[in-house]
């Protein structure tokens, strides 16, 4: 080879190589790798054993996968669990003591008659062939207090228990004809 050549051949190379060695620079090109910061904070975990723990494992091994019912692959949420029947409920601690059986009044309530003057009103009740006249916070048959007297109804409270009952309009008893 011409000493020519040879001199057109190694400016060839020298060109090339400034270009390769620009773009890498200036426009960009993938950086050699560097050593990371990072590696001189690592710290190794302590391990005092590093045996495998061959008890574990085996217990992993022996765990039976109980599925749930949900599907992993979808966002829609599963069914709510159906609750659990009333008898297989039972309470915790002492039980409650029952409810209080209903008041019963032995009287009826069928009317009222307002005062004008006053506005107090006073209602009617029967017992069977007893009729009683009360007005509101005055007592009944000595056992029974009437507390509101209304269109349509009576509100009486036993005194000794001050329970309540409301009694509601029925028709007056038919008399002898």
């Amino acid at each position: 080879m011409a000493e020519r050549a040879k001199l057109y051949l190694l400016l060839g190379l020298l060109a090339l190589l400034a270009a390769v060695v620009y773009y890498y620079k200036f426009a960009g090109g993938t950086q050699a790798v560097v050593a990371s910061s990072s590696s001189s904070s690592y710290k190794p975990i302590v391990v005092d054993n590093p045996a495998l723990h061959l008890d574990r494992i085996e217990r992993l091994r022996k765990l039976e996968y109980r599925p749930t019912g949900r599907n992993i692959f979808s966002a829609e949420l599963p069914p709510p669990p159906e609750p659990k029947k009333a008898e297989e409920r039972r309470p915790v601690g002492p039980m409650p003591p029952p409810p209080e059986p209903a008041l019963v009044v032995p009287f009826k309530y069928y009317g009222y008659s307002a005062d004008a003057v006053t506005k107090k009103r006073r209602g009617f009740f029967t017992n069977g062939e007893d009729v009683f006249i009360a007005a509101e916070g005055e007592v009944v048959q000595g056992r029974f207090r009437v507390l509101s007297i209304g269109n349509t109804s009576a509100e009486v409270e036993e005194m000794s228990s001050s329970r309540r009952a409301k009694l509601t309009m029925e028709a007056p008893p038919a008399g002898p004809q």
